[in-house]
């Protein structure tokens, strides 16, 4: 069973820049419009993706471990109108395992959830319930990073690295965020991850909040052979978010089912 990740974080990750600074909710999004029908967004986190395909018109469910994380997504869906609210389903589910009785038209995995999965096993699995869960004709988006083994060979990670601008609250509290990579099983192909929130209080008091997970790396013909035993053929492999070639940092797989 895969890991509940930034439990206690939420707030802090939405806001974090490598989230907000992404630019895929434009290609998501479009996506949703273009496949038209409904869709399944697994690992949905706090509805980064997930709001602006429902306000895109789209009909989504978004499907996440972290009940952290869906309440911080619920407490956004509610600033939203009726007629975009009404559009948004949220379930808590293990990804490697879920049933949700019904079909989509369009699944995705926005900014690389399937990588916190740390077994070929429970790779399979997801890859099968998702399977299970996508309508004839109907299109899967796999999103994972294209593994550079130059940077996952740097020693030089295991210290901080990184620190983002500061992004402030209401309240007056101001984070920055950083990361570390601990230590990289090149065996196991895991990469052993922290991501440093750096918390200012408007008291002055200051503290550091460290949230630990992995990242289990996979090489595009990997991924490619995952699919393809999991009952899927891929159409297209993109490098980036603008239709870049692969070697570029991304690795977005589009696929069908066989």
């Amino acid at each position: 069973m895969a890991e509940e990740f930034y439990n206690g974080f939420a707030e802090y990750y939405h806001h974090h820049l490598m989230a907000v600074g992404r630019d895929d909710i434009r290609f998501y999004t479009e996506l949703a419009r273009s496949n038209g029908g409904t869709v399944l967004e697994v690992g949905c986190g706090t509805g980064r993706t997930l709001i602006p395909c429902a306000e895109a018109g789209a009909e989504i469910t978004g499907l996440d471990l972290s009940e952290d994380m869906l309440s911080f997504c619920r407490g956004t869906i509610k600033s939203k109108s009726p007629d975009v609210s009404n559009r948004i389903h949220l379930v808590q589910a293990d990804m490697t395992t879920f049933d949700l009785g019904q079909k989509f038209d369009l699944i995705t995995t926005p900014f690389r959830p399937f990588q916190h999965l740390a077994t070929v096993e429970e790779q399979l699995s997801c890859l099968s319930s998702i399977h299970d869960h996508l309508a004839p004709g109907g299109t899967f988006v796999l999103d994972i990073f294209d593994p550079d083994l130059e940077m996952l060979s740097d020693t030089q990670r295991a210290l901080e690295f990184g620190e983002e601008p500061p992004f402030a609250f209401s309240d007056g509290r101001e984070v920055s965020v950083s990361y570390r990579n601990p230590s990289v099983d090149s065996v196991s192909q895991i990469v052993h991850c922290e991501m440093i929130f750096s918390v200012k209080h408007p008291s002055g008091r200051q503290e550091k909040l460290t949230q630990e997970f992995i990242m289990r790396y996979t090489f595009r013909w990997e991924a490619e052979h995952l699919l393809h035993r999991s009952g899927f053929r891929v159409k297209s492999v993109l490098g980036g978010y603008n239709g870049e070639a692969v070697g570029t940092g991304e690795l977005i797989i589009i696929t069908e089912a066989l």
